[in-house]
């Protein structure tokens, strides 16, 4: 049985092969939502069967993994939704339509306002309650709602949790469609070429992009390892995507000193400070 985080690992690695399924992006969002689907099922199984050491794991798998997961699927089923109605449609319609469509996300941040600020501020004095099947605290009104019913599978605010990612992407893809309507000739980047080259080893690029994907510092945690590694491409004009999966791999199964780069940094840092000091 595999872990959550190889479920994980697995689903952005068919995730990162979206454009070679089609060049239809509502083809790529089927592919995509399949996967998710997968990729939950999957995880399904292995909490009934495994269920949790302790609490703390229990809240952590529904506040941070799950949500991880079950936010793409909610992104990807409404870009999806979005591009099928638009397809056809003009500038000014698709321009109404997105305006419209964040003024909903807008609608349900506010509604849920202080959640929000609970998943923003990252608090914890509730997590027991939010995050725990099982909870005699969940209102009777919500006992009975569709996304409770599968109550081995489902939390409080899990599914609240993964819906404002899943807005927070979508306010961002919105809002970039949006900017290509207003500057369709700005927004061509093709003929960026970045003046920097990486002329280290690409495996300590790797320790870089796993350290900032797993730290939740890049689109709130949304940031997938494919989109990590095409950013780094970028800006040093390295192929990274092709190697990115065998990194993390080569990385664990080092004896010792296992992030060797990250380590060399943080001493160079380290040295730097003490020589200011002084």
């Amino acid at each position: 049985m595999k872990t959550h985080a190889q479920i994980i690992s697995d689903l952005e690695n068919e995730l990162s092969r979206m454009k070679e399924v089609s060049e239809k992006l509502p083809e790529q969002m089927e592919y995509a939502i399949g996967h998710c689907k997968i990729a939950l099922d999957r995880m399904r199984e292995l909490v009934i069967k495994e269920g949790f050491p302790d609490r703390k794991s229990e809240i952590y798998f529904f506040k941070k993994i799950k949500p991880a997961v079950y936010s793409k699927l909610l992104y990807y089923q409404a870009v999806f939704d979005l591009e099928s109605k638009l397809q056809k449609a003009d500038v000014p319609v698709i321009r109404r339509y997105f305006q419209r469509r964040l003024y909903k996300i807008n609608e349900y941040m506010e509604e849920h306002q202080v959640k929000v600020q609970y998943f923003k501020c990252g608090f914890k004095h509730l997590d027991e309650k939010y995050f725990v099947r099982e909870n005699a605290e969940i209102p009777l009104e919500l006992r009975n709602s569709q996304h409770l019913l599968d109550e081995e599978f489902f939390t409080w605010h899990d599914r609240t949790f993964s819906t404002i990612m899943a807005n927070e992407m979508l306010i961002d893809y919105i809002c970039k469609e949006m900017e290509k309507l207003d500057h369709p000739d700005e927004n061509d980047q093709s003929h960026f070429k970045s003046p920097l080259k990486w002329t280290g080893h690409k495996i300590d690029l790797g320790e870089i992009i796993y350290a900032l994907q797993y730290s939740d510092s890049v689109n709130n945690g949304n940031a997938t390892i494919k989109d990590l590694a095409e950013a780094f491409e970028k800006v040093f004009n390295v192929e990274l995507k092709k190697d990115i999966y065998h990194f993390r791999t080569e990385i664990q199964q080092r004896k010792i000193e296992q992030a060797k780069f990250l380590n060399h940094l943080i001493a160079i840092l380290r040295r730097m400070i003490d020589e200011k000091d002084e």
